[in-house]
């Protein structure tokens, strides 16, 4: 797990952590709005429904309200009504909750009585203005309790992160050439252990799979290796008792296809081993001399393709590695050249640190190119892709780059950056 994806773990905790106390505080918040109000409403509600049903029964008790020590109430009836603002004159009968009126809130009861409305108001301006101030503070207890959830979420994600961010830093520090390493005993006291495990796991399959491939290509190589010294034995005594010319080149051919063979098989087994470059980097060779030799190796090859060879060398350029993988490198670029440009040109042109072929061939589709250095890929029936496949391996041990430009009709170039 990369650390870009621990900090997004970090900001989802927190974020799932903001909203559920953002949620929760503003569902208590309005609860309690809620059950204030409505304590409100049957509070005042009864209040001034009791004294209305007494106006009702009684008119001349309106006096009582007019005491000026009792300033909270106001009474409005028959003419005297005409005086409120036909927005609560209009108004249906029943209770109705701050009504505003010369700028304060009453709670507004609205009976009938001998065939004529009448209004009892009570002042509530005090106990909305406490309403006000408890929103207030509502509000900023919200905050306040969101501010401190985000820094005991952030906390708390820190805490709950730290074994999996020691767990990135350890995979992340593991080499694809170390063997035999397990990390959980690092991670026994966390819940990250059980991950850890499962990682040792698949660390396992994968040496135990690694270790087989490297046994197989070592006893593969030997066993090789023995029967194509005999033919090159063999090759020796023909060559040295055949006097005739064809018999001479056939000899020939086949001591460069057995030394062709005891290059892929050198190659192969370097590909399979994780040693550091460094170790192979001991050896050298000069890219002209490499490409000179190979010409002429490949010059029947050329021959019977009708194919025009041209070679041009700017100045010479020796690479740090053995010249047997920078032959198996050049030799299936030059066959492939070969195979797809019959009758045409290939031209080499070797300028600085770069190497370009370039044919006239017929060119390679647009959708294959993608997938040219795919293993699998061949353009052949009995071909097995092996070759371009092994160029690429080649390549990205030693951090060469290879592109390709092709056009159908047109030809293919491949240029090589040592």
């Amino acid at each position: 797990m990369s650390g870009k994806k621990v900090q997004t773990l970090r900001r989802r905790l927190i974020l799932s952590t903001a909203i559920i106390v953002t949620a929760t505080s503003t569902l208590f918040a309005g609860g309690l709005l809620l059950i204030k109000q409505q304590l409100e409403k049957a509070t005042f509600g009864n209040i001034v429904g009791k004294h209305i049903d007494m106006l009702v029964e009684d008119p001349d008790k309106a006096s009582v309200l007019n005491n000026p020590l009792l300033n909270e109430w106001r009474y409005y009836r028959g003419s005297n009504a005409q005086h409120l603002p036909e927005a609560i004159r209009s108004l249906p009968l029943g209770t109705h909750h701050s009504v505003l009126l010369d700028g304060v809130q009453y709670h507004l009861q609205v009976a009938r009585a001998s065939d004529e409305k009448i209004y009892l108001l009570y002042d509530i301006s005090e106990w909305e203005r406490q309403e006000h101030t408890l929103l207030s503070f509502l509000l900023m207890g919200v905050v306040i309790v969101l501010v401190l959830a985000l820094l005991i979420a952030g906390k708390a994600a820190d805490t709950i992160l730290e074994p999996v961010r020691r767990l990135s830093g350890r995979l992340s520090s593991l080499s694809p050439t170390q063997r035999n390493v397990r990390i959980q005993q690092e991670f026994n006291d966390s819940d990250i252990g059980q991950i850890a495990a499962a990682f040792d796991a698949y660390l396992e399959r994968i040496d135990q799979f690694v270790e087989r491939e490297r046994s197989f290509t070592a006893a593969a190589s030997h066993e090789l290796r023995t029967p194509l010294s005999v033919m090159m034995g063999a090759v020796d005594v023909i060559e040295a008792n055949a006097p005739s010319p064809p018999t001479q080149r056939a000899a020939s051919r086949i001591r460069r296809a057995c030394r062709d063979m005891l290059a892929f098989i050198e190659a192969a087994l370097f590909l399979s081993r994780e040693e550091e470059r460094s170790i192979s980097q001991k050896a050298s060779c000069e890219v002209a001399d490499v490409l000179r030799q190979l010409v002429d190796d490949l010059e029947e090859a050329f021959s019977a393709a009708d194919i025009t060879v041209k070679t041009v060398v700017d100045k010479p350029l020796a690479l740090r590695v053995p010249e047997s993988l920078l032959k198996i490198t050049l030799t299936n670029l030059l066959r492939n050249a070969i195979e797809h440009s019959a009758g045409g040109t290939v031209s080499i042109h070797l300028k600085g640190d770069t190497l370009s072929i370039r044919d006239t061939g017929k060119g390679i589709a647009a959708a294959d190119l993608p997938n040219i250095f795919e293993r699998s890929y061949t353009t052949k029936t009995e071909g097995t892709g092996l070759g371009l496949n092994m160029v690429r391996r080649i390549c990205d041990r030693y951090g060469w780059q290879i592109a390709v430009h092709s056009e159908q009709g047109k030809g293919t170039r491949v240029e090589l950056v040592f």
